[in-house]
């Protein structure tokens, strides 16, 4: 479909005009001769052959505005609004004529000037003729109502296709000339012909005239049709014949014959039942009615149902002052919301008194923007009475409660306290009554331990099973800590009957504490135990290192002959001494501290412990021919317990020594350095390497070697991991089978 081009008319053009009344004289702007299409000259120069340009009823506003304004002594202001076309009757436009009498004699007016302004489309936006002759060619063919033009004498002199195709013609022209006679029976035909005579005679439409439809030429099924019939004009206003518009409601008649079936099966069950079914049709605020509404309507609100179908006033007045506000808002959010309208209220009824009912409705929204509402109400005066006294047992029950040390509370499932017994509000610094109607957050607990809290409520409700939380911990504002064991078990509301769940809090702190005490002597036991056993380790290990370094070096001094070589040998021996006295030294102070860590720091400088154990290793240095490559800054000192940082460094060396390639000469390199005050250190070899894929997870366990070296122990990297570890460091690995390992290490 090709698009319409709208063409924008300028607003605010105006033509002056003035009218000798006594000379009959009529001047005219030239901006006229625009508005109607045509020249200057061929304008009219009178009032009387200026009136072919206008409709017999705008001539008659134009004199009743003018006798008006005559009448008032200019009091009143001349103004008409009037219709025209072009010339050439392709265009219409609308003109605002406004005057003034500025001249009289003898009382009587002589001489009228004023302006015409013509006016825009809506929107300020209009169709050229051509447009418009498309847009109807365009409305015909493609409306799916039949369309028809007729005659005075109820001739077609066009339909559209939705109507030839309902008149069983292939084209809509072989309609023209024809009557309603020549498609449908005589009784249908005839009133539509009445009808017709009757829009012209009056020039009142018939809109949306319900009617059924019988063709002679058909044995179907009887078709029903909403037609609206108008007043046909042609350009002077004359009435020339109608114009017609039907819509075949077939399908709706019959979907309203099942209706009202079903309507009356409806009505019969809610005769056998208490309370009513009812239609609301919430049409605007302050605009309501029930267009349908069973007959326990009666029983209810002691009303009929045709006093609700057109305003739903006659309810209103039957609810309780004190509630009728609540209501009325509850039913204007659901519409807008469309929410479940539910609620219980009382209403005041002539006969019966105060009742108590619930109603009950889903809204949904209609194509018009108005909600539809289908609920059902029903009386729960009993059942409000039975909760009374369910209310007065717990009052009761309230009082022992209180007198219970427990905090004990019941929550429905918005988060709201429905009750609390005194030790519960306490804890809180509130009375019971401040804390119904209350949420936690609303009486100082966090958000996230709020939420918390009502996820467990609804899981206790969901399940339809108690929930037992054995402990949970609560900052107090003094700041110590509280502690507490919590049942909730299922609990009815006994107010609304709604689901609600029932809490029973013990104070354990005293317990808890008693708990943390002891774990805490425990952790401190097991520490201990950790220490003793980690210093044996060192003890064992270390100690065998220097004493086998003291061993060997003997040996090789009675095996030596030359004296110049074993005064070098005492020399190391000497060394090696001396190291075994530092160590057994340190050992003897972390025995003096009592194995407490923070006693056992001292300032080290990374470096010299390095040769420290570089000259505890030299026999197997020099025996070997190994090699380091060391980037170790000179001042990085940090404090660390000198037994550990020695036990750790000589394990990862001599491993590296002990675990060297045999078809190549001992590599190892040493990086070290300081980033955001943590020490690292990075201990690389070329020796065998590790298959971590088979022996990852084993590595650093007790006991547990690799390389079927008949000198180890297996206790080495199990020793320097807990040493680090207790130290706040960490350490990791990485090798190559055959290629070397790298330890990577956190040291503080």
């Amino acid at each position: 479909m090709n698009s319409l081009e709208l063409n924008v008319k300028r607003e605010g053009e105006y033509a002056f005009w003035s009218w000798n009344l006594k000379t009959d004289a009529l001047k005219l702007g030239t901006t006229f001769a625009n508005f109607f299409g045509c020249s200057a000259d061929d304008f009219p120069s009178t009032f009387e052959e200026a009136k072919v340009l206008f409709t017999k009823k705008d001539l008659q506003k134009i004199t009743k505005a003018f006798q008006d304004h005559t009448k008032s002594e200019g009091s009143t202001n001349f103004t008409a609004e009037t219709s025209h076309h072009t010339i050439n009757k392709e265009d219409y436009f609308k003109l605002v004529w406004e005057g003034e009498i500025i001249q009289w004699k003898d009382d009587k007016p002589v001489l009228v000037v004023g302006q015409a302004r013509r006016v825009l489309e809506e929107n300020g936006y209009g169709l050229s003729a051509s447009e418009r002759a498309d847009l109807f060619k365009k409305l015909m063919n493609h409306l799916p109502d039949s369309i028809f033009f007729k005659d005075k004498e109820s001739r077609f002199i066009a339909i559209n296709n939705a109507c030839a195709k309902k008149f069983g013609l292939q084209n809509p022209k072989e309609a023209i000339g024809k009557t309603d006679f020549d498609f449908f029976d005589d009784e249908h035909a005839q009133q539509a012909l009445e009808d017709e005579k009757r829009v012209m005679e009056t020039e009142q439409p018939i809109i949306n005239k319900i009617e059924k439809e019988g063709s002679p030429h058909s044995k179907e099924a009887e078709h029903w049709a909403s037609t609206t019939k108008i007043p046909l004009y042609d350009y002077s206003g004359k009435v020339i014949g109608t114009f017609g518009i039907t819509r075949d409601i077939s399908n709706q008649r019959k979907a309203e014959e099942v209706l009202k079936k079903k309507d009356a099966t409806i009505s019969r069950l809610s005769e056998q039942v208490p309370g009513f079914f009812y239609l609301f049709h919430y049409l605007s605020e302050g605009k309501a009615c029930f267009p349908y509404a069973s007959a326990g309507i009666r029983d209810i609100y002691e009303l009929e149902p045709e006093e609700v179908k057109d305003s739903i006033e006659p309810v209103i007045q039957r609810i309780h002052k004190d509630d009728i506000n609540r209501v009325i808002q509850s039913i204007q959010n659901s519409s807008k919301n469309l929410t479940t309208w539910e609620i219980d209220y009382r209403v005041v009824l002539p006969e019966n008194g105060l009742r108590w009912v619930r109603g009950k409705a889903k809204p949904e929204r209609q194509p018009d923007g108005t909600t539809i509402g289908y609920g059902y109400v029903t009386d729960i005066t009993e059942e409000k009475r039975r909760f009374e006294h369910i209310a007065r047992l717990r009052r009761q029950l309230q009082k022992v409660i209180d007198s219970a040390p427990n905090l004990i509370f019941v929550k429905n499932l918005d988060g709201e306290y429905l009750m609390a017994n005194k030790s519960a509000a306490g804890f809180f610094g509130r009375t019971p009554e401040e804390m119904v109607g209350k949420r936690d957050v609303d009486i100082g607990v966090p958000k996230d331990k709020a939420l918390k809290f009502l996820e467990a409520d609804k899981e206790v409700i969901s399940k339809n099973e108690p929930l037992f939380i054995p402990e949970d911990k609560t900052i107090l504002p003094d700041g110590t800590e509280a502690w507490h064991q919590t049942i909730k078990v299922p609990f009815p509301d006994t107010d609304s009957g709604k689901a609600a769940v029932l809490s029973i809090v013990t104070d354990i702190t005293r317990r808890k504490r008693n708990e943390i005490e002891l774990r805490n002597s425990l952790d401190i036991i097991g520490e201990q135990n950790k220490r003793l056993k980690n210093f044996a380790h060192i003890v064992s290990h270390n100690l065998r290192n220097h004493a086998g370094n003291i061993s060997m070096l003997l040996s090789l001094y009675d095996m030596e002959e030359s004296q110049e070589e074993k005064e070098e040998l005492l020399s190391h021996l000497g060394a090696a001494s001396k190291r075994l006295n530092e160590s057994i030294a340190d050992l003897n102070e972390i025995i003096d501290q009592q194995y407490k860590k923070s006693s056992n720091f001292k300032e080290l400088n990374l470096q010299e412990t390095i040769e420290r154990i570089k000259e505890i290793l030299t026999t197997e240095i020099l025996a070997n021919n190994v090699k380091f490559e060391e980037e170790v800054p000179e001042n990085l000192s940090f404090e660390y317990n000198p037994a550990y940082l020695e036990s750790i460094l000589l394990n990862l060396l001599s491993n590296a020594i002990k675990y060297r390639h045999p078809e190549r000469k001992p590599r190892i390199n040493i990086d070290a350095w300081e980033e955001n005050d943590k020490v690292f250190l990075q201990i690389s070899d070329n020796g065998l390497g590790i298959d971590l894929e088979k022996h990852g997870d084993e590595l650093f366990g007790m006991y547990n070697t690799f390389h079927g070296n008949e000198n180890a122990k297996g206790i080495g990297l199990y020793i320097t991991k807990n040493q680090i570890e207790s130290m706040g460091g960490s350490i990791e690995v990485d090798s190559i089978p055959g290629e070397g390992t790298t330890f990577k290490i956190l040291l503080k």
